[in-house]
């Protein structure tokens, strides 16, 4: 079957910044899927996005559907044939249902019984006959966040469609998509090539599209840009932000690159406020390689630049320095303490009201946290101070106009009101990590206040019944947990998580054991994820976690201490007695045995005689596992010294003999035997085959 590309540009009204990504992961996938599903193949497949438009490209894809036959089953053979082997009127029915006659028919076996079958051929469909049908199947199924309808449909897009471009090959696919009718023609930059143009192949688009000033690839554009900084500052070693360069790239079709400048007196203002006046407006700021703001910032514009376009956009952004210059001014005028009160006015949640009530039940939690930690008494004051201002930038003028800094200007506030620095960093360090890979909280008051935030965070929000399901995150519960787990990692603090979880929902005067369970469970399943992701097999996870989960530090210890025993090598010949152990008496549990309780007198063999006295005198290995010494290490070493005489008592003893009495004895044995390791994981959860593969 001969094979062409495919192309389809879906020109739309300014789409936000993040849509080509969003596009990029979740509608290319479901559509290659339906390629899949209607039984087409296809080679390379590349997309690309700018403001206005969603381009997909796909290489040599196949010019028909292939071919298919698919069996569909009847009735089961002794009611369709007879004792003579001839067929019955059920069989006859059955090919009858499908034009068949009764010379068509198969016997098949299914589940362990004949059936009747049919096998029906469907040949497969020229692809330019479906590849309409697949579009729009495709963003069917896509779930368009905030999508708009217009015309007067129910079809719902991100932003209005404008013009559709379908080609397999040369040939022009239509289609109409809430009015908007697909042709072979598309549009070039907005203001250098405004006008309609031909195109004949998925190949000519290509080679029109960037005569007509558009660089469609969003990575071209962000290469070409980073050079242009570059190129044009004469500098290479400026530090930006290549987030924010690829969000300004996808607001452009053909990128101009313009140098500005700050003026002097600008810089004395906090550098975080400069940065964040110049990123509102879609600048790039630029700093040194010791982290400092440097007076030339970058500006991109689409298709036109030079010095008007240039000093226009500079004279906005001027305005916008004096605007946030009478804010801070402003704001400053009023005691930062003082900006609690306004707390009230700020609705934080339906049901647990206002960001005032909210600093209030922070201050339950703190109360509650502080007692099982061992801090001092200027550490103890510093946190409350955290605690109560954390939110106080929140009514200013600079965060209104400027919600990116919030924290940072409750810094700012705090310095030139008179507090100390780790007050003052504490109220910006509070919301550290943002997110994956962020800066941890660089003292222990401000660690210990951003605790206490996602604490109240996350009781709230699941109290309030919400439900988070797959990859989604309503409202950031997931990175908030994260966040929790990694300070707690980090600053190996020692406190019974679920305790301070129940009190914390009395506070809320909400509490039940459903609720703590709930909770409970959310945070091991982000503690397992995180495990999962750093690599750590699904067994190791499940052992330690079925004993330690409450404890985040000694989880945290033991999962990292059997990770380093197993990639030692002497996992393998240490863990699968464990684990014999562990697996015997589960199957004996599940066969209704009950081990009872065990008695010297009824030991009869030689080796289980030896196991006992072994155990015995190695009882003292619990002490490895204390709160205060935990020799996770030292406690796996002795595995070593157990083998020998495990080994031998699997060979010489037989557990499950006839003796009821005997058999149950040797299994108490068993069971007081695991139990001593269970104070460190649950084995028989690790496959015998993660030993083996270690």
């Amino acid at each position: 079957m001969g094979k062409k590309d495919i192309l389809i540009e879906i020109g739309c009204e300014d789409l936000p910044s993040w849509a080509g990504e969003y596009f990029k992961k979740q509608w290319v996938p479901v559509f290659t899927l339906l390629l899949t599903e209607y039984r087409i193949e296809y080679g390379e497949v590349r997309f690309f996005y700018t403001i206005r438009r969603l381009v997909l490209y796909i290489k040599g894809v196949s010019s028909e559907q292939r071919d298919i036959t698919t069996e569909i089953y009847g009735p089961p053979a002794e009611i369709a044939i007879d004792e003579n082997g001839h067929f019955t009127s059920a069989a006859l029915k059955f090919a009858a249902s499908h034009n068949l006659s009764v010379d068509n028919l198969l016997i098949r076996e299914r589940k362990g019984k004949k059936v009747l079958a049919v096998a029906k051929y469907e040949k497969g469909k020229k692809v330019f006959e479906v590849i309409g049908e697949i579009l729009e199947e495709s963003i069917k199924r896509l779930e368009i966040p905030r999508g708009m309808k217009w015309n007067g449909g129910t079809f719902r897009f991100l932003r209005p469609i404008r013009w559709i471009m379908l080609l397999y090959g040369k040939r022009v696919i239509n289609i109409s998509l809430s009015g908007i009718k697909s042709g072979s023609f598309s549009y070039g930059h907005r203001t250098l090539a405004p006008a309609k143009f031909k195109v004949l192949s998925p190949s000519d688009y290509m080679d029109k599209i960037l005569k007509k000033f558009v660089i469609f690839d969003p990575d071209v554009r962000f290469e070409f840009v980073k050079a242009e900084i570059y190129r044009k500052t004469g500098v290479k070693n400026f530090i930006f932000d290549d987030g924010l360069l690829r969000k300004i790239v996808s607001l452009v079709e053909y990128p101009v690159v313009e140098v500005c400048q700050l003026k002097k007196e600008y810089m004395e203002i906090p550098q975080e406020i400069v940065s964040a006046v110049i990123i509102k407006l879609n600048g790039i700021p630029l700093l040194n390689k010791e982290g400092c703001l440097d007076r030339r910032y970058i500006a991109v514009f689409d298709g036109i630049g030079g010095d008007e376009i240039k000093n226009n956009y500079q004279d906005v952004l001027y305005a916008k320095m004096e605007d946030a210059l009478f804010f801070i001014k402003r704001d400053l005028q009023v005691d930062f303490a003082s900006y609690t009160k306004e707390l009230k006015n700020i609705a934080y949640h339906p049901k647990w009201g206002s960001m005032y009530e909210r600093i209030e039940r922070f201050k339950k939690i703190y109360s509650i946290l502080t007692d099982y930690l061992n801090l001092s008494a200027e550490e103890k004051e510093n946190i409350y101070s955290i605690i109560s201002l954390c939110k106080n930038d929140l009514p200013t003028l600079m965060v209104t106009e400027f919600p990116s800094l919030e924290g940072v200007i409750g810094r700012i506030y705090a310095e030139k009101n008179g507090y100390n620095s780790i007050i003052a960093s504490g109220i910006e360090q509070h919301y550290w990590p943002r997110y994956s890979g962020d800066n941890l909280p660089r003292t222990i008051e401000a660690a210990i206040s951003s605790i206490i935030v996602r604490l109240e965070t996350i009781c709230g929000f699941l109290l309030d019944n919400m439900e988070i399901k797959g990859s989604g995150d309503p409202y950031g519960l997931k990175k908030t947990t994260n966040g929790l787990i990694e300070i707690i990692w980090d600053r190996k603090l020692n406190f019974p998580l679920r305790e301070i979880i129940r009190k914390s929902l009395e506070i809320f005067g909400s509490y039940s054991s459903e609720s703590e369970d709930r909770i409970m469970d959310f945070i091991l399943q982000r503690i397992d994820n995180m495990f999962a992701g750093e690599g750590i097999s699904p067994g190791i996870r499940k052992a330690v976690m079925a004993v330690d989960g409450e404890n985040l530090v000694i989880l945290r210890e033991k999962i990292d201490a059997l990770e380093d025993f197993f990639k030692t090598g002497a996992a393998k010949n240490i863990l699968v007695p464990f684990i014999r152990v562990a697996n015997i008496l589960k199957q004996a549990k599940e066969k209704g045995i009950s081990p009872g309780t065990f008695e010297e007198s009824l030991l009869v063999e030689e080796t289980e005689k030896e196991l006992y006295y072994f155990y015995r005198k190695n009882l003292t290995i619990s002490k490895l596992l204390d709160s205060k010494i935990r020799d996770y290490q030292g406690f796996l070493q002795q595995l070593s010294k157990w083998r020998e005489i495990i080994d031998r008592f699997f060979d010489d003893v037989l557990v499950m003999c006839e003796d009821e009495k005997i058999r149950n004895n040797r299994l108490a044995l068993l069971k007081n035997v695991n139990d001593l390791f269970l104070l460190f994981a649950d084995f028989s959860l690790i496959p015998i085959v993660e030993v083996e593969d270690a």
